[in-house]
């Protein structure tokens, strides 16, 4: 199945106008099935219900009720079911008059408002003879109601029937009325039914003619704008555009599509202008068109002029830089001629400095020989000054020994000392003892004093013998110190030495690899020697080729020339 937007515009009208009389056909059937529908149940009605329960079938229905009511209260002697039937009759009387009332208005040809008046008439007379019948019956004798019940049949009957009979005369008037209705309206539905049918047919063919109308006026003008506008893709902007007698929505786009047409024409004209300036070297060529560059045609205007700006910048950058090229090109001759004279200077002076080189090379190759000597040297005096600090070591110990001993040595002398002092004490004691003697002991006396001038004596050379040995053991300590301090001194030396020996080597190292890097740089100055010859031969060169880049420069002036910038 096709899908609407894949129609073409007159099929899409014409399908869719077809769909809305389709479903204009469908109510209308719908419409004429539900106006027979109506007619039929109408009529049902009017035959089944319509009349013989209206209004005067209610009129006739509450007469009825009111005779009966009449007959069952003069009938009755029990006061609850005669005032129970009285309330009733009221209400039935109420209910008749009602009615009436409402049928009255609606009977408006002459011959019903006659049966009105002779239903008035009837009830007028039965509801005074019901009445005169009641209060007859409400005296309460029992002849009383037998007196009303006869007078009910012979006066009351009669009057009653008259009643029914204009009612039933209204009835049969309303019956006719209704069939000639009921006819009425039959026919109407069939002239409906008819009509119905006509007019949707009608409808059809008008609906299709004017889709079809429609569909052309829509069709013809948009092919006709297609077919042009696609030649207008194609280049074609000077044939006419298709011109339609319609002042709708097509011919303003038929207006729009023309009114494009000649604004193109004018801008490509413009833009052809313009780059035929361009292309006969005139860069001050300026639009005549420029009302017609709107909305993003401006962007295009705005390109061009940015072109033919950037273009002409662009040739004077290019005059300017070539009158530069020529300038440097001269500059660049007398460079070359000073660099090639000064690189015969430089090749002399590279010679010099790879001989210099040399010489420095050798030193360092000596200094780094006599650094490794000094290394072992050091090495040598190292191990001696640790002999030496050995042998310090060992003195040290050897008069810390002689400290102790002469500390014992003090020891003895003390107890020297203290053998003097009681021999002292008992030479003393023996003179003493002499002296008591007399002549006896003077011998004994003559010995004490021996031996006291020999305790004195011990007792000197014990002090002579402690100061010599204080004096001993200061020197000792003293010694000790100035060995210890000598010690000290030697690891100082021996960590100098090593340190030395350690300089020393690195120094050697060093030298090495300084040789090393001066044989690299000979070879180097060798390679700027062979390099400063080949700048000399390139220097020679450029000048050369500046000579030919001065007349390329020359042409290109010429070239530039051309241009109109």
């Amino acid at each position: 199945m096709v899908k609407w937007n894949e129609m073409r515009i007159r099929k899409r009208l014409v399908s869719a106008f077809s769909v809305i009389v389709a479903i204009f056909s469908v109510v209308s059937v719908i419409v004429v099935i539900t106006l027979v529908t109506m007619v039929l149940q109408y009529t049902k009605v009017l035959d089944y219900y319509a009349f013989p329960q209206g209004n005067i079938g209610r009129l006739m229905n509450a007469s009825a009720e009111v005779r009966s009511n009449t007959r069952a209260i003069i009938g009755y002697s029990d006061t609850t079911q005669v005032a129970s039937l009285t309330s009733k009759h009221e209400n039935r009387v109420k209910e008749f008059e009602t009615y009436l009332e409402i049928v009255r208005p609606t009977m408006i040809s002459a011959e019903g408002k006659q049966y009105i008046s002779e239903i008035d008439r009837a009830w007028k007379a039965y509801i005074t003879k019901d009445n005169e019948l009641l209060e007859l019956a409400a005296s309460g004798t029992e002849e009383a109601r037998l007196e009303a019940q006869g007078k009910m049949t012979t006066e009351a009957e009669p009057l009653y029937t008259a009643l029914d009979e204009a009612l039933m005369k209204l009835m049969e008037l309303n019956v006719e009325k209704g069939d000639s209705t009921e006819a009425a309206l039959t026919s109407l539905a069939i002239i409906m039914v008819i009509a119905l049918i006509a007019v949707v047919i009608v409808a059809i063919i008008i609906c299709l003619r004017i889709a079809n109308y429609i569909a052309r006026g829509i069709e013809d003008p948009l092919k006709n704008l297609g077919e042009r506008l696609s030649t207008f893709s194609r280049g074609d902007l000077d044939s006419p555009f298709p011109v339609t007698d319609s002042q709708d929505e097509i011919s303003d786009m038929i207006d729009e599509a023309h009114d494009m047409a000649t604004t193109l024409q004018h801008i490509i004209g413009d833009m052809n202008q313009l780059l035929d300036g361009m292309a006969q070297g005139d860069f001050t060529v300026t639009t005549k068109k420029g009302e017609h560059y709107v909305g993003q045609f401006e962007h295009l205007l705005n390109g061009m002029r940015s072109t033919i700006e950037t273009m002409s910048g662009t040739l004077t950058g290019i005059h300017e830089a070539v009158q530069q090229v020529n300038a440097g090109s001269d500059n660049l001759s007398q460079a070359s001629q000073t660099l090639a004279e000064g690189a015969t200077d430089q090749a002399a002076s590279v010679e010099q400095m790879q001989a210099t080189v040399i010489t420095i090379t050798e030193g360092i190759n000596s200094t780094a020989t006599k650094l490794k000597d000094a290394y072992d040297n050091a090495n040598r005096y190292s191990e001696l000054a640790e002999g030496s600090r050995d042998n310090m070591a060992a003195l040290m110990e050897s008069m810390v020994r002689i400290s102790e001993a002469s500390q014992q040595i003090g020891h003895v002398i003390s107890e020297i000392e203290d053998i003097a002092n009681q021999t002292n004490l008992l030479s003393l004691n023996a003179s003493i003892e002499a002296a008591r003697a007399g002549e006896v002991g003077r011998g004994f006396a003559v010995v004490a004093d021996q031996i006291r001038a020999l305790a004195e004596q011990s007792a000197k050379s014990v002090i002579d013998s402690r100061t010599l040995l204080e004096d001993a053991l200061h020197e000792v300590a003293e010694g000790n110190s100035v060995a210890q301090r000598t010690s000290d001194s030697l690891q100082e030396v021996i960590n100098g030495m090593g340190e030395i020996a350690e300089t020393s080597k690195e120094l050697s190292t060093v030298a090495a690899d300084q040789a090393l890097a001066m044989e690299q740089a000979n070879e180097g100055i060798s390679r700027i020697s062979e390099i400063v010859q080949s700048n000399a031969a390139t220097a020679e060169e450029t000048s050369a080729t500046s000579e030919e880049l001065a007349a390329e420069a020359a042409c290109m002036n010429e070239l530039v020339a051309r241009f109109k910038l």
